[in-house]
């Protein structure tokens, strides 16, 4: 790639290959831009377009930039989303805990109507929690095993990619759990109906569901950006080995 002709030229180009993270691009342009106009500066002849030449020639190609900054970015991304999703895992725990905490200490106990559903929800809600627990530690340990790339490369691109998608199971488990959850929530008004002492299950309930909702934003938002950056940085190197017909 030909190295654009002025510090506005190679700032565009910058911008629109860090185009998967619109903050990150705003950040590295700015860091990026007062760092060029001082080279340009400091060179005989000021800020002439043959001194910006000169600082963009030192400075390196925008492209091989951006795709380090790419892999910074996306792998702290990472680490963070396997943070939140131990945060989160650990937050609905210890909501379950408190309402089942709660429950034992109103005395509470399903009628013979409920006991047959509320024990198969139950099940299921034990069982999908231990899962995304489990889970949960495998993909911590291995987003902890791998080591940040000096550029954003395929196989870099499908190891962050794994590490997504060991967060989305996780998260689906989860995601069942509360669900469980929240239907136990729904028997437990049902059979007792709405008092002052159903409001510490309902206000638990809701510490699940925020949990579950931030996890789901944050997954979400790292997988698009991920795609992203995997088509801009290696999407033609994918097209150029690939066979012609």
């Amino acid at each position: 790639m030909p190295q654009p002709g002025t510090i506005s030229d190679y700032l565009e180009t910058l911008t629109r290959e860090l185009s998967f993270d619109i903050p990150l691009a705003r950040r590295v342009r700015q860091e990026v831009e007062d760092h060029l106009w001082e080279a340009a500066a400091a060179e005989p002849g000021e800020a002439s377009i043959a001194a910006q030449h000169r600082a963009i020639g030192s400075f390196g190609n925008p492209r091989a930039i951006a795709s380090e900054y790419a892999a910074q970015s996306l792998f702290r991304q990472t680490k963070r989303v396997g943070a939140i999703v131990i945060l989160a895992t650990a937050g609905v725990f210890v909501a379950m805990w408190g309402r089942v905490a709660w429950s034992g200490l109103m005395q509470w106990s399903w009628s013979a109507d409920l006991q047959d559903l509320s024990g198969t929800v139950l099940l299921i809600d034990r069982y999908a929690f231990r899962l995304a627990f489990a889970i949960c530690i495998i993909g911590w340990g291995y987003i902890a095993s791998r080591r940040v790339a000096t550029s954003f490369e395929a196989n870099y691109g499908g190891q962050l990619r794994r590490c997504l998608l060991l967060c989305a199971m996780a998260a689906v488990a989860l995601l069942a759990a509360v669900l469980a959850d929240a239907t136990l929530t729904g028997l437990r008004l049902f059979d007792r109906g709405l008092q002052a002492a159903t409001l510490v299950p309902l206000l638990s309930q809701g510490a699940e569901v925020v949990f579950a909702g931030v996890l789901v934003v944050q997954i979400r938002k790292t997988v698009q950006r991920t795609a992203l950056a995997y088509s801009l940085f290696c999407g033609e190197a994918t097209s150029r080995s690939m066979p012609g017909p």
